[in-house]
This record gives structure tokens, sequence and C-alpha cells, in this order.
């Protein structure tokens, strides 16, 4: 029997709690969930890398592998859990992707950064 509506239809929403206070939840015609200018939300997930950031050396910093990086050191000393760190840093490269997308400046920017790693990585491989 056939209600017209296509074999997947779900016409219902559900919440379903998971361990560590995560909640899935099921609703109809979301595919994902994603965000967008989650600046002041990182920030303040993310206090104390924040917080650390300020004392960086240099403005820009990514907590990688820059000299004089407060947020590497505090890492370092055991003062900050690296793991913490990562996502912090994996929630910035999000965000600046989704900033990327909708600013039509920096998506050039990026297709000009692609462009040129790809035309070092075809030379290297062409005169090797």
């Amino acid at each position: 029997m056939s209600d017209g509506k296509g074999r997947h239809t779900t016409t219902d929403r559900e919440m379903f709690p998971l361990g560590g206070g995560a909640t899935l939840i099921d609703t109809p015609g979301l595919r994902g969930v994603g965000m967008w200018d989650a600046d002041a939300g990182i920030a303040a997930a993310f206090s104390e890398v924040d917080d650390l950031a300020q004392h960086c050396r240099f403005t820009d910093c990514a907590h990688e592998t820059e000299p004089g990086c407060a947020v590497r050191a505090a890492v370092d000393s055991e003062e900050l859990d690296a793991r913490r760190v990562e996502s912090y840093r994996k929630l910035q490269r999000e965000n600046e992707w989704v900033a990327a997308r909708a600013d039509a400046r920096l998506r050039r920017e990026k297709a000009l950064e692609v462009k040129a790693v790809s035309r070092a990585l075809r030379a290297y491989y062409r005169d090797r």
C-alpha cells in the first residue's frame, strides 16, 4: 500500500539522549547542521585557549609551531590538554571555511592558493 509520499519519508521528530550530555536529534528535511559566524561561540566555549592566545608573540599565531606561542607553552607544561587545543583549531578552521564560502574575495584568495600549490606540485614532478 502506498501513501504517495515516497519510500524514505520521515514525518516525526525525535531526540535521543546520549552519554556525556549529548543529544542526537532526528528531524525531517534537515540534512546537516553547520556553523555560521561562530567566532563568539568558539571564544566562549574555549575561553582558556582564547585567553592564552592573547599572550602569543604573533597575532596570527596558529598555535602549532610558531615561536613564542603561549598556547603551545601551556600544552607543553600540561597546563592545557592538547586534545582541547586540537578541537579549538578544528572549529577555527571550519569557521574560516564557512566565512570563505560566504565571502567572494576570500573564495578567490583560497582558489589562488590552491592553484599555486597545484602548479608547484606539477613542477616538482615534472622536474624530478
